[in-house]
């Protein structure tokens, strides 16, 4: 995409082409593209005189795809596109929105859920179970329809009840002002992966036997026990119900228990990610957690690899353009204690060529169940690694010289040091890498630094 020389109307009309098909991704460089795409949209969108500059940008993708969505099944994509679009933006005062909603979920006797959970500009707080089950009364009562014109009282008549269920289930609610209650689901939408990308993150264990990578070749995977979106969505304006909006898939999910010392674990990144404003490495964990949840809930191998691969690629700030493989390397230095370096050095190559072969040449290269546990493997190590360098106050910078130059040799950084100080551009943020990346040897591992030390003296 050229970008600055597209008006609208061209925008809307390539985004168009590449509308993700239900809730996967699609596997092509249609991917990419549409992301791009959603963003130059939302540039345009601004310059409108209807657009509300208080939109935050992640918002505003989401409304964007919405109309886009809504727009698609009409002859004249582009016209429906805008006036679905200026509708929403143009459209009454905002009111006060709850959305109430279950998370498959089951608690044991020591071991709780958080009370609150944050992730950017959303917070979601546990529900009492009465509060639940007063609400969801109300709701099977009412008369108030979807737009498929079907009760919630019909609704639950065709979903499992597991969906909704107190013995599977813990429920959660989330405030804010919004235009209508489409817009409130999409408020908590935009947040709500990484939500679950941290629960998952904590509640999940992510090791891994490296003798399976050897001997599992089925291209057949079960999906993982996980924490999924919800199943359904009660919503109230200003305090009385509403209507309710039915959750992407109406698969009945058993609640995902809870292991041992989970609450201990989730407090310890409790605080990660923090607006992406005040620190701007967090944005990248954010997504990092987005992908993640977005991998173990994905429903072919294919689509998992893909969501594992987007994940490392955040988590190791690869830079756009940048070789595939390039995204894997950095994580050598994150995940070394687990790992066979050498071996997994070996593998390398390989994964990064078959990402691009999916993503570039439309090639049904075979994805293995091997290939999507290693990826999800050091995605989980790599954000494990990462939240501790930021909860060490390692600057960005810091962060880069390890990812690059973490396995590098003392003797190696001091001559690039040298080399670095002859420069005269950049020279201050490449030996501020070169310093995180020593300071990360130090801490992480003080006696290879002092063999180091007395092997030169």
């Amino acid at each position: 995409m050229s970008g600055d020389g597209l008006t609208v109307n061209e925008c809307v009309e390539r985004a168009v082409q590449h509308l993700p098909e239900g809730d996967e991704p699609v596997v092509s460089d249609g991917t990419d593209e549409y992301a791009l795409l959603l963003r130059r949209l939302c540039s345009q969108v601004r310059e409108w005189e209807q657009a509300d500059e208080q939109l935050e940008e992640e918002h505003l993708e989401l409304l964007i795809h919405q109309s886009l969505n809504e727009a698609s099944l009409e002859d004249n994509v582009t016209s429906a596109f805008q006036r679905e679009l200026r509708t929403t933006l143009d459209s009454t005062a905002t009111e006060k929105f709850r959305i109430v909603f279950p998370l498959n979920i089951r608690e044991r006797r020591n071991e709780g859920v958080p009370r609150t959970i944050s992730a950017n500009s959303s917070t979601i707080r546990k529900l009492d179970e009465d509060q639940w089950n007063e609400l969801h009364d109300e709701a099977k009562n009412s008369s108030e329809t979807d737009d498929n014109g079907q009760s919630y009282h019909e609704f639950l008549q065709d979903a499992s009840e597991k969906i909704v269920s107190s013995r599977h289930n813990v429920f959660y609610e989330f405030e804010t002002n919004a235009r209508n209650s489409n817009i409130a689901i999409s408020l908590l939408s935009q947040d709500l992966d990484i939500i679950l990308g941290k629960l998952n993150f904590t509640a999940i264990d992510s090791s891994l036997d490296q003798t399976a990578l050897e001997e599992l070749r089925s291209l057949d995977r079960l999906l993982p026990e996980a924490i999924v979106r919800p199943g359904v969505y009660l919503v109230t304006e200003d305090g009385e119900y509403q209507d309710y909006h039915a959750g992407p898939r109406h698969r009945a999910y058993s609640g995902l228990r809870l292991p041992r010392g989970f609450e201990a674990d989730f407090d310890s990144l409790r605080q990660f990610p923090v607006e992406a404003a005040s620190q701007e490495v967090d944005s990248d964990i954010a997504d990092a957690f987005r992908a993640l949840q977005s991998g173990l809930t994905a429903t072919t191998n294919e689509n998992a690899f893909l969501y594992y691969w987007r994940g490392i690629e955040e988590i190791a700030l690869h830079a756009r353009g940048a070789r595939s493989q390039e995204a894997l390397d950095r994580t050598l230095p994150l995940v070394r204690d687990e790992f066979d370096l050498e071996i997994l050095e070996s593998i390398t190559e390989d994964l990064a060529e078959k990402r691009n072969e999916i993503v570039h040449s439309g090639i049904e290269s075979p994805v293995y169940v091997r290939d999507v546990n290693l990826l999800r493997q050091l995605l989980f190590l790599s954000i494990e690694e990462m939240l501790s360098l930021r909860n060490d106050q390692y600057t960005r910078k810091q962060i880069l010289g390890v990812l690059k130059r973490g396995l590098v040799d003392e003797e190696q950084l001091g001559d690039l040091e040298d080399n670095v100080k002859e420069e005269k551009s950049k020279k201050d943020d490449k030996l501020e890498e070169i310093e995180g990346a020593r300071r990360w040897k130090k801490e992480r591992n003080p006696t290879e630094s002092v063999e180091r030390t007395q092997q030169t003296n």
